[in-house]
């Protein structure tokens, strides 16, 4: 079971998000829907904690700071119901075909990754880079959750999917807003 809490962030996120990105590459998958979704959850909120982690160490703006924290204490909580899912009995009949790029399932998860693939050029203060970074990571977990609500069969897991779409929907905006009203910030590269 993949770790629930970030052990070490690495100084910058943009390699904190390399090393997400190679975790979620590497991570075993079974070709259980609902139990690839919940261990690629799990290391995507982990990845998101180390993102705030990073805010929380560089960051100077109180309302990322605040947003960091929030992470921090809500991705904990999903982790636990996610973690629950990854210990019960795999149904049988429903398995995608992890590796087979043709398989609906498989193509979903590829999508939903690619935002933290083709991340921008970082801008000028930590506060902003966070800001840009933590907007494409919410795309993707929003992109995984709905995956799990097209496919998955686990109801435990389909609401979880649901309260993740809903915060880190509401999340984006948060940052979005916050992008905007701070113009200057983004002027260099981070």
């Amino acid at each position: 079971t993949p770790n629930a809490t970030p052990v070490s962030a690495p100084r910058r996120l943009r390699d904190t998000v390399q090393l997400l990105l190679h975790q979620l590459d590497t991570l075993h998958r079974t070709g259980d829907w609902d139990a690839d979704f919940a261990r690629l959850m799990q290391v995507h909120h982990t990845g998101a904690q180390r993102l705030a982690a990073v805010e929380i160490s560089q960051g100077q703006d109180s309302t990322l700071r605040g947003l960091a924290q929030h992470v921090l204490k809500e991705h904990e909580r999903d982790t636990h119901v996610l973690m629950l899912a990854t210990t019960r009995e795999r149904p049988t009949g429903r398995d995608c075909r992890p590796g087979n790029s043709q398989d609906a399932f498989v193509r979903r998860i590829a999508a939903a990754l690619a935002p933290l693939r083709q991340l921008p050029p970082l801008p000028g203060t930590p506060d902003a880079a966070f800001a840009t970074v933590m907007q494409r990571h919410h795309q993707s977990g929003v992109a995984l959750a709905q995956a799990e609500l097209t496919t998955g069969q686990n109801a435990q897991l389909k609401q979880a999917a649901r309260e993740i779409v809903r915060d880190e929907q509401q999340e984006i905006k948060q940052y979005q807003r916050w992008l905007e009203a701070h113009p200057v910030d983004r002027v260099n590269q981070f």
